[in-house]
């Protein structure tokens, strides 16, 4: 599956288009954009969307960004849908101050992505090619 960068940003970034979904409520999302963030350790989901799933909040936490500003988050377990891919229980951050999904290595090294910045497009690899490209 080949995804254009969003070119709203800029420099343009690779999104995936993603449900999250509450094994607690058993309630899906809306699908939202993930910004593809290979520099974020952490997924961060904005708190509207896990108060709309009523996620399991599993523990308190500090969110250090770039500028080195701490800051309490609220740590909660959701499971990510990319696709017909599945992600369970994966531990997000949740953000009240945030705007957008925010996917980081947690999420990514789940994934085999090809981030093509030449051509501005993200592809998700299917099993066959991703087999292919490791015999290489």
């Amino acid at each position: 599956m080949k995804i254009p960068y969003q070119t709203r940003y800029y420099p343009p970034i690779p999104t995936l288009s993603i449900r999250l979904h509450s094994q607690i409520s058993d309630s899906f999302s809306a699908s939202l954009p993930g910004l593809v963030d290979t520099g974020s350790d952490a997924t961060l989901i904005p708190m509207s969307h896990l108060i709309q799933l009523a996620a399991e909040e599993t523990a308190t936490g500090w969110l250090v960004s770039i500028t080195g500003e701490r800051k309490p988050v609220s740590l909660y377990f959701v499971d990510i849908y990319v696709g017909s891919i599945a992600l369970s229980g994966i531990r997000v951050i949740g953000d009240k101050d945030a705007g957008e999904v925010i996917l980081g290595r947690d999420v990514l090294n789940k994934l085999s992505l090809l981030l093509d910045g030449p051509q501005s497009t993200l592809t998700l690899l299917d099993d066959k090619t991703v087999r292919r490209l490791r015999r290489e």
